[in-house]
């Protein structure tokens, strides 16, 4: 003979329905916050792994959401070039072009040494501006910086062509632009996405 459930069976699976829905919302939350519509903030590292943000690209002939106040309004085309470091040592300049269009593009190029071969590192790359992602440190939301991401390509080529170790690969550059036209960002090369170089830039103060 079939029993029927107890009123406490009942009440335990009662709770532990209650405790699913209580971790799928907390799941679904999380999610949200980090790539729903607003993308309200910045993971951290994330110059670790710029690729997450491919989505924010636009594609050709995209029509590109322009910045309203309190974001730098974009009505005329300029440049802005800043020096680019590496764990505090130079690493050339970058040199980030806004087009009234929303679209960026940018070009870096430096010479370094490793293991006592001199080596040149050129990359050119074209992205966009993005007005629904805003800035967030641990000091709060910064909504006067307007978000820009560009991809491309890099090239390292040895300075003594008698010399090895030349690669090619990917380049990211994500950053923000203030009001007064200061940036701030980095630039991040990889060959496959499993490995990644991060280069810090910055305005002079």
């Amino acid at each position: 003979m079939l029993s029927l459930p107890t009123r406490k069976n009942g009440f335990a699976i009662l709770i532990v329905l209650v405790a699913v829905v209580i971790l799928m919302l907390l799941y679904f939350m999380q999610i949200d916050t980090l790539f729903g519509p607003g993308l309200p903030s910045e993971p951290a590292g994330l110059e670790e792994h710029p690729w997450i943000l491919a989505e924010l690209l636009a594609s050709e002939g995209e029509d590109i959401k322009l910045p309203r106040r309190p974001k730098l309004k974009l009505e005329e085309a300029f440049v802005i070039t800043v020096p680019v470091t590496r764990n505090e040592a130079r690493r050339g300049e970058v040199a980030v072009a806004f087009n009234t269009d929303g679209r960026i593009s940018a070009n870096w190029q430096c010479t370094y040494e490793q293991a006592g071969i001199p080596y040149r590192v050129d990359s050119q790359m074209n992205g966009n501006v993005h007005v629904k992602r805003t800035y967030q440190d641990k000091t709060g939301k910064d909504k006067s910086r307007l978000f820009c991401i560009a991809r491309g390509k890099y090239t390292k080529t040895p300075i003594d062509q008698t010399a090895t170790g030349g690669e090619t690969g990917t380049t990211w550059l994500i950053g923000w632009i203030n009001p007064d036209r200061s940036i701030e960002g980095h630039v991040t090369i990889t060959r496959n996405e499993q490995w990644a170089a991060v280069y810090a830039f910055e305005s002079p103060e």
